[in-house]
């Protein structure tokens, strides 16, 4: 079988939910990304347990990859639905792998190159029914030069602690898959690049690796409340935190859970909790306990669609108002955001270091696309992350929780300490945590908490700016025709579509802040002095990115909005900025 190398491959596989289609997905990727090959995946699954179209998209490649892509080039298809969902999006040149005989016999679109794969029936013929998805997955390694030998030491790995007769059982689908793929004759223009060298890298989710950087950060303590789409957090610090020392305590709702947090950080333990939209909704009140009290502490919202139930298991950036503004009374908090797997690590050791240092809450954005989507990054060294600790008392004279200072920041006792007993308490108080009602102290304890966020934007790295270059020349682009804002995952497809529009000539910029709260508003002024024209684009109705950059600065972007529970691809950037500078 020949082919055309390609740079990069998308390939999407559909089926029931249960029917292994998250699996293949998960396999081929760890095997592409330990044979070399640079790899990024979307999935989306249906919130019933079992049953529904479930989708798992990998893309791999010899270049780095940013974000999902546009569309699939190959689909494997293990039912008629999975057929269904996505026969529009069949183009000529495209690769259709399927199922037949099956429950339905597709109808080839002009210029799609058909693979009938009796996935099914080779399973049954097998007296292994659920291997399936190997006989598909063994078929894709041939048709795609898929790189097989990685693929064998994938499987055997994962199915091990199940048994050598597991692990022979889904070996030999998988042989037999490759088997009826190497008799079909390859008509499609392509084949999957060939690695570089192998890296030490390591594959995972976006929940894996936020769960990763709290413990690199120092996490002593986690409530869970389970949380679609944040529920994977928790469960992998529950399997890694008890090793560390550290506890973690399923709570009873999200509410108890951020109690539990903020009665955690009051007796000295780094601490963290994780949820959606709907959950933060009822953890607003504990907000303001917290930085009332002014008690470090993180949240993670990992942020679905919404409003009230919305859609559990879909995408969106929809959360940003209730981040920055949830809460009763002058509320203040740090709110950062996640662009890939890399930051779900980094910038969660920057959230813990920022909570620690101002002694408030401090929120970090993720989201339904990146909590489940999986890359490729290199082998994380806890030593490379910078760590900071609270400012605690050094036991000398008086002792004044909520000391009045110049920056704010007051230092902190742990129960316990000798002299250091305080009270910690979400009334308004004096500096020794005594309530206080009166205006003059009201006033003067407000100035002193949000005094502390004065530092919080020279602390956090300044927003990337993507100037880029023009056409393929090294010299970057000066002032450009259009500036693009982006933040969270969007960054992602909005650095590839910048790429593609540069190499069409067109003089366009990227800017991609972490620090949404406080706004870094002179760095974003800086950014928008250097462009005719500005958009932003946001998953989400409202532009909700855009409405705080209105009120902040003298910019005035073009929002672009969609909110149909699927991320930007980076053909929708592309056409947008060509539209506007037409």
């Amino acid at each position: 079988m020949q082919g055309t190398s390609k740079n990069d491959l998308i390939i999407r596989i559909g089926g029931e939910g249960g029917e292994g289609v998250i699996s293949v997905g998960d396999f081929i990727t760890q095997a592409c990304a330990h044979a070399g090959l640079d790899v990024y995946t979307f999935k989306t699954f249906p919130a019933e347990i079992k049953g529904g179209y479930a989708m798992y998209q990998v893309r791999t490649g010899t270049e780095q990859i940013y974000n999902q892509g546009d569309t699939f080039d190959v689909l494997c298809a293990f039912n008629g639905e999975a057929y269904n969902v996505n026969r529009s999006q069949l183009r000529p040149g495209n690769a259709l792998v399927y199922d037949s005989p099956s429950d339905f016999e597709p109808d080839i679109p002009p210029g799609v190159h058909a693979y009938p794969i009796p996935m099914s029936h080779t399973a049954k013929e097998m007296l292994n029914p659920r291997a399936k998805n190997m006989v598909a997955m063994g078929a894709l390694s041939v048709l795609f030069n898929i790189p097989v030998e990685s693929l064998r030491q994938v499987l055997t790995a994962k199915f091990a602690r199940k048994g050598e007769d597991v692990v022979k059982g889904n070996l030999a689908a998988l042989e037999k898959g490759r088997e009826l793929a190497a008799a079909l004759r390859k008509t499609d223009p392509w084949t999957l690049g060939t690695p570089k060298s192998k890296r030490d890298v390591i594959v995972m989710s976006g929940n894996h690796a936020v769960g990763l950087g709290a413990l690199i950060a120092g996490l002593d303590f986690f409530s869970a409340y389970p949380i679609t789409p944040a529920t994977e957090i928790a469960i992998y610090v529950a399997k890694h935190l008890p090793k560390l020392g550290g506890t973690l305590i399923q709570a009873e709702d999200e509410i108890a859970s951020l109690s539990q947090v903020v009665g955690a950080s009051y007796a000295g333990k780094k601490a963290m909790t994780a949820t959606s939209g709907p959950g933060l909704s009822l953890m607003s009140e504990m907000l303001g306990m917290a930085f009332m009290s002014e008690l470090p502490c993180v949240v993670v919202d990992v942020q679905r669609g919404g409003p009230s139930t919305g859609l559990p298991t879909k995408h969106e950036q929809s959360d940003l108002f209730l981040a920055i503004h949830g809460g009763h009374g002058d509320n203040g908090r740090i709110v950062l955001s996640v662009e890939s797997i890399h930051d779900c690590i980094s910038m969660t050791v920057v959230a813990f270091n920022l909570a620690e240092k101002y002694q408030c809450p401090v929120l970090l954005l993720s989201d339904g696309s990146l909590a489940f989507s999986t890359q490729n990054v290199p082998y994380p060294n806890p030593t490379d992350y910078p760590v900071i600790n609270r400012t605690r008392w050094n036991g000398e004279g008086e002792y004044k929780r909520y000391l009045l200072t110049e920056d704010g920041i007051s230092p902190m006792a742990d129960p316990g300490t000798p002299g250091g007993i305080h009270i910690a308490t979400g009334l308004e108080h004096n500096e020794v945590g005594l309530p206080s009602y009166t205006s003059a102290n009201h006033e003067t304890m407000q100035d002193k908490r949000f005094r502390k966020f004065k530092g919080v934007i020279a602390d956090v790295a300044p927003a990337e700016v993507d100037a880029g270059e023009v056409a393929g020349m090294a010299e970057a682009v000066g002032v450009a025709d259009l500036g693009v804002i982006a933040w969270g995952s969007t960054i992602g497809v909005v650095r590839e579509a910048l790429q593609r529009l540069r190499a069409q000539g067109y003089k366009v910029k990227g800017f991609y802040p972490k620090l949404l709260h406080p706004l870094p508003a002179q760095q974003f002024e800086d950014f928008g002095a250097g462009c005719k024209k500005l958009l932003l684009p946001e998953v989400n109705f409202q532009g909700q990115l855009a409405h705080f950059v209105r009120a902040e600065t003298s910019l005035r972007p073009e929002s672009y909005t969609i909110c149909g529970g699927m991320p930007f691809t980076p053909d929708m950037i592309v056409t947008r900025v060509k539209e506007i500078l037409a």
